[in-house]
Order: C-alpha cells, then sequence, then structure tokens
C-alpha cells in the first residue's frame, strides 16, 4: 500500500498544479500524470510530491526497476518522511527484496508510531514469511490505529487461522465483513473457518453468501461442494459439483470429485486436484496427519526397508511424492543421496526446511520417471498411489528405466477382490490381486505384503497394503 501525500515544501509547485497532478493520478490519466510530474521535477528538482506521484506510476505500471530508483531518490530527499520510506518498502517487496522492505517499513514506523499502512505492510511481510506471532502482533497494532482497516482485519483472520486459532480468526472476518458487507474473499474463508469450528449450517451459509456476490464464482462452489462431500452429503455435493462444471467445463477436480460419486473410476486424479489438496494443507499436514490421524506410514515403511537390508547404508531413493518430508526425515542418516519428488510448491518448502533431501524436484511423478536419468536403489511411495489409479505406467518406467535392479516399496489404502477403486473420497484403493498382477507383467518379484492401519479419516479407520517388491 502506496502513500503519496505531500509534503508542503518550498521546493514543490503551486498547490494549484499540485492539485492538478493528483487528479489526473486518481482519475487514472496515468500518461497526463507522469508528464505533468516530468515537467514539475524539471522545474522543482526537489519536487517530493512530484516524485511521489511519478514513482508510483511506474510502480503501478510495473516499472520496477524505476519505481526504485525514484523512491530511493525521495527517501534521500526526504530522510525524514515516513511515507518515503513505506513506498519504497513496497517497491522492494514487489522486487522479492523482503528483508529491505522490512527495513524500510519499521523506519517508516520509528519516525511515525500510528503509520496504520506502514503497519499493515509489515505485517504482510511476516505473513509472508510464516512470523506468524509477530504478523497477529502487528496487525492488531495496525487495526488499534485504524480500526476501519478492513483488509487488516481480512489478513488477521488468515494469520489466525493459520495458527488454529479458529475462534478468533472467525471474529476477525466477520469484523471484516460488518465493514464491508460484500466482501467476498472474507465470506469465503469465514466459510472454511466455521467448517473447521464444525458449525456446519453457519458454514454454508456464509459459502453461498459468497457465491451470490462473486456472481457464481466455479472456485467458491467448488469449496462449497467439497464441504458438503466431506458432510456426508452426497446427493447435494453432487449437485454442487455438476453446477461447478456447468460454469467451467474443464474445472478438473469438480470432474474427480463427481466421478469419486457417481462410481466413475477414472485412471488417475487429475494433477490439478493433486496440487489444490497439498498446497492447501501443507502448512498444517503433519500436525493434522501425525497428531490427529495418528499417521505413521513413512516409520514403518522405513522399518519394512530395513527388514530386508544387508547394509548400513541404504544406497540412493527417490522418494516419489514426498510432501513434507515425512519419509525423508525417517531414513536421513541411512542413505548416500535421497532425492524427493513432488507436486505441490508449498509442500516441498516445508520439506526443504527439514535439510535432510539432497535434492527437491517440482514434478509429476510419470513425468519425472520418463524424462529423468534413474540410478536407484529403492523407489519409495507413502500414501501416494492413492491419487493414482492405474499403477501399470509407473511399474513399466521404473524397471524400464533405472539403470540398475533395486527395490519399489509403497503404501495402498487395502482394497479387497480385485483391481483398483475410485473411493468416495476421492482417493483409490489398491487390491493385492491388483498389484500381484502388475508385478508378474513387469517382472517384479513380491517380497512382502502388510496390512496395516493407515490413518482416521473423521470417525473411520482406514486400512492399506505397504508392499516391498524387488526388480
Amino acid at each position: 500500500m502506496i502513500s503519496i501525500r505531500g509534503l508542503g515544501l518550498s521546493s514543490e509547485p503551486s498547490n494549484e498544479d499540485i492539485k492538478k497532478l493528483i487528479h489526473l493520478f486518481q482519475s487514472g490519466n496515468l500518461l497526463e500524470a507522469k508528464g505533468l510530474a516530468e515537467q514539475q521535477i524539471t522545474s522543482y528538482p526537489k519536487s517530493i510530491w512530484s516524485w511521489k506521484v511519478l514513482g508510483a506510476i511506474y510502480g503501478g505500471k510495473g516499472n520496477l526497476t524505476e519505481a526504485l530508483k525514484i523512491n530511493t531518490k525521495v527517501v534521500e530527499l526526504s530522510p525524514n518522511d515516513p511515507e518515503s520510506y513505506n513506498n519504497l518498502g513496497v517497491t522492494l517487496q514487489e522486487l522479492g527484496r523482503i528483508k529491505e522492505a522490512e527495513e524500510n517499513y519499521k523506519k517508516a514506523i520509528k519516525i511515525k508510531p500510528d503509520f496504520a499502512e506502514a503497519c499493515f505492510n509489515l505485517g504482510n511481510i511476516f505473513m509472508e514469511t510464516e512470523s506468524f506471532d509477530d504478523a497477529i502482533a502487528i496487525y492488531r497494532r495496525t487495526i488499534n490505529i485504524n480500526p476501519q482497516f478492513t483488509i487488516a482485519h481480512y489478513n488477521l483472520g488468515n494469520v489466525l487461522f493459520e495458527q488454529k486459532k479458529l475462534e478468533e480468526a472467525e471474529a476477525s472476518f466477520r469484523k471484516a465483513i460488518m465493514i464491508d458487507p460484500k466482501y467476498t474473499d472474507a465470506y469465503v474463508n469465514l466459510g472454511q473457518t466455521l467448517s473447521d469450528l464444525k458449525k456446519f449450517d453457519q458454514a454454508e451459509k456464509a459459502l453461498r453468501k459468497a457465491i451470490v456476490l462473486s456472481n457464481n464464482d466455479p472456485e467458491i462452489i467448488y469449496k462449497l461442494g467439497g464441504m458438503l462431500h466431506k458432510l456426508g452429503k452426497y446427493s447435494v455435493a453432487e449437485e454442487t459439483y455438476r453446477q461447478v462444471i456447468a460454469i467451467k467445463p474443464d474445472f478438473l477436480s469438480a470432474r474427480h470429485m463427481l466421478a469419486a460419486l457417481t462410481g466413475e473410476t477414472k485412471p488417475s486424479a487429475p494433477r490439478d486436484y493433486v496440487e489444490r489438496l497439498f498446497d492447501k494443507y501443507a502448512s498444517n499436514f503433519e500436525n493434522d496427519l501425525i497428531n490427529n490421524l495418528e499417521y505413521k506410514i513413512p516409520k514403518l515403511i522405513t522399518e519394512t526397508i530395513l527388514k530386508y537390508s544387508n547394509s548400513k547404508s541404504l544406497g540412493t531413493i527417490v522418494d516419489l511424492g514426498c510432501g513434507t518430508g515425512l519419509f525423508g526425515s525417517e531414513v536421513k542418516h541411512k542413505v548416500e543421496n535421497l532425492v524427493g519428488v513432488d507436486l505441490s510448491v508449498r509442500m516441498l518448502d516445508v520439506a526443504r526446511k527439514k535439510n535432510v533431501y539432497h535434492e527437491l524436484i517440482n514434478e509429476d511423478i510419470l513425468k519425472y520417471l520418463s524424462e529423468s536419468i534413474l540410478n536407484f536403489d529403492y523407489f519409495v511411495s507413502t500414501d501416494v498411489f492413492i491419487y493414482v489409479g492405474d499403477l501399470s505406467e509407473v511399474f513399466r518406467l521404473i524397471k524400464l528405466r533405472n539403470k540398475k535392479t533395486g527395490k519399489l516399496v509403497f503404501s495402498t489404502e487395502h482394497l479387497e477382490g480385485e483391481g483398483y477403486m475410485l473411493e468416495k473420497s476421492g482417493r483409490y484403493s489398491h487390491s493385492k490381486k491388483y498389484i500381484e498382477g502388475l508385478s508378474k507383467e513387469f517382472g517384479f518379484k513380491l517380497i512382502e505384503c502388510q496390512i496395516v492401519f493407515l490413518r482416521k479419516d473423521g470417525n473411520q479407520t482406514i486400512n492399506g497394503a505397504l508392499f516391498l517388491l524387488e526388480f
């Protein structure tokens, strides 16, 4: 958020010329505003006002290099002006120079402690760098300065939601809506918060309000369908997914979930669906899995691998669908080289912080197996094939393209009988007979299959299977 209020210095153009410049700028006549600002700077080289407007014009047009030069010039001309530091901070932040942006916002606030815009911008920096406690504190300071700062309430709600402080998040979103009753995004995030609080009727009401305000945005309708789906309201969820597809026929995630409800088993979940799912849950993924869902598959797979290993080192491993790195953390001291592959950028960001992988790759598994040099002792996949129905290409590529013999170790959701199936959850289950068939077809030897507890899913217990194959 940039500020361009003037300082009223004697080196400025006349008040009439300043008013004309600001009118041109605010009315969107940027070409004329730019010309006038440049004329004023020629006559008044130290005109803070004109430099500020020119910087805002360049920044608004995306010419950040020029905006940086101008806003740096303004700070040199007015070293005690908080707005100049704020504007420079905005440009630096847009350039990705986060630490420098943070320093300039802090300078602005030091000069003017009640500078709401600078406090808000600093809060955005803290939110971007996941310094959530600092973000909460500075957003609250912003709101104390300006209680009607709508987006500050909204952003505070988002941070509180990330911290699982759901009641406080709800209050923040409601305050944003109270100030701006047409704040669509606030209704959407309020709906998600209320859903997590198990206030489902209120959540549905909030999402439906957002749908009306957004003129039937398919993204929001899809969110509503997802909530109804989780609640087991399958017929209403099916109707909602159909509504999404009617508006946006290429909405692949909605098509996937509709297929799950109608019993149509497609070969694989679309990339769009998997990316959405895991980007959304990345920040709380491990806490939910380990503490709430009692998930222990990475540990069990590691124990299974070690059971059949005759050496101290497991050699080279590729973790297909590595997520946040739970498996990598289990084997980090037992490998020579560990590569992680995943679709979700946000999941990889979490995994990277663990510093346990030698390489992390943002890629689809099949594309990775098709195009990369494969020279691994182990191919490991923990709870990833539940988003891939037909595993034949995975088996074929590993056997065909790996430069040496090795092992394939993975988990599935267990299906009695034959084949594989797309469950109502949107995940796939696989039968032991299906895996045995693939092993025979592509030259794998089944060494072990364990039927195990995978995790909880609401009030249900999900059973799965752990497989270790040699090839």
